[in-house]
């Protein structure tokens, strides 16, 4: 390359806009964060935005996990992303032996996501802890819905020596015209309760919000999406947030 050529190249570089450089690896240290959840049955009970539905349990301990799949003839291949007990990232890949359960190599205190890398199948998959009936642990810390291949929780923990920056949030809902949900974006700073960082009330539409501040979590920190609906019937929500993460520097 001339140094006319790199020239050209740094220029075309530094034009572009700061989002599409930390996805192309460019901010060296910066990393994207994009969480998304579903919800495919809020009524008049607060959720989490997961398919598993209910309230999100968090582990109190790093613990090695159950992984297994309610389709006895599975044989997927797993990759899971957590936190250990220092809160630093791990992750391994699990093959799914059916209904009965494998054991994690690894423990985890925080499961963040799980996607299906071969062998795909059409029914669920659960990483969780305690006894396993059909395929379906106790205790259920992640599920990869019918076929969907990776998980849907809008649930996020920031690891050791990051804090994340959240700069966007969606928020939908499917419905009649008598039935509004109350959805939460909150946060629990480490050692601290959770708390509202945003509410919003919405019927039967899509909410697209921006921070133009943006909201600041430290490393430990967890942030999850909730929602009721105010009518007893099966409501759809889903909900997502995004923002970089940023390696803290001494």
């Amino acid at each position: 390359m001339t140094d006319l050529e790199a020239h050209h190249s740094w220029q075309l570089h530094k034009e572009m806009p700061f989002n599409l450089r930390a996805s192309m690896g460019h901010v060296s240290n910066g990393t994207p964060v994009f969480v998304y959840g579903n919800n495919p049955d809020v009524q008049l009970s607060e959720e989490t935005i997961w398919y598993h539905g209910g309230i999100y349990t968090y582990p109190s301990t790093a613990t090695q996990m159950l992984v297994s799949s309610d389709d006895a003839t599975a044989t997927c291949q797993v990759m899971i992303n957590g936190l250990d007990a220092n809160y630093m990232p791990i992750n391994e890949i699990i093959t799914i032996t059916g209904q009965t359960a494998v054991t994690t190599t690894l423990s985890y205190l925080r499961i963040q996501n799980a996607y299906v890398l071969s062998n795909p199948t059409t029914q669920n998959i659960y990483i969780g802890v305690g006894t396993v009936t059909a395929g379906v642990p106790a205790t259920v810390y992640e599920r990869i819905f019918n076929g969907h291949n990776r998980t849907e929780s809008a649930r996020y923990t920031v690891p050791a020596g990051r804090t994340f920056y959240i700069t966007h949030g969606t928020i939908s809902h499917g419905s009649d015209s008598a039935a509004y949900v109350t959805a939460r974006l909150v946060y629990r700073l480490f050692g601290l309760p959770f708390q509202n960082s945003a509410v919003v009330n919405l019927n039967n539409k899509f909410i697209d919000f921006w921070f133009d501040f943006p909201i600041a979590l430290p490393e430990k920190s967890d942030v999850e999406a909730k929602a009721f609906c105010s009518k007893q019937q099966v409501n759809a929500v889903s909900d997502s947030f995004e923002g970089i993460l940023i390696t803290e520097t001494q």
